[in-house]
């Protein structure tokens, strides 16, 4: 399930993504009926999704590689995010890339308001030649 829309900015620090949050995403039926709110878990998800591509966007060949989360730590849900609503989310580079690990910050916005935050750590880790 690919939850980001587009990537609207990309650096050596950061990312920034969007997700259009339609009325007819499949989730909204059971969450909530007659209520329907993105489930927090993926407001996570599409922000691991973007950080995924910053990630995979800071090595030569990214098609040679994968980006497995390892760590998901001091997440908040600040505000519902309803169907109708944009959802832009950013990761920010905390620290260096070393090793192959990357923390990052997450933060998700509908309009200016902040919904989700968070920080991420993710390992980028070269795919095995198959046999």
């Amino acid at each position: 399930m690919l939850l980001v829309d587009k990537i609207i900015e990309i650096t050596d620090k950061y990312v920034v993504g969007v997700k259009n949050v339609t009325f007819n995403e499949g989730y909204f039926m059971g969450h909530f009926p007659g209520n329907p709110v993105m489930p927090g878990v993926l407001q996570i998800e599409a922000l691991a999704q973007a950080g995924g591509i910053f990630v995979l966007n800071q090595v030569d060949d990214p098609e040679n590689y994968d980006t497995y989360f390892l760590k998901i730590d001091k997440v908040k849900f600040k505000k519902k995010v309803l169907p109708g609503d944009t959802l832009i989310l950013k990761m920010e580079l905390m620290h260096p890339i070393r090793r192959g690990i990357c923390e990052m910050k997450a933060t998700a916005y509908v309009g200016n308001t902040l919904v989700t935050e968070g920080e991420l750590t993710a390992q980028v880790v070269k795919r095995s030649v198959a046999k």
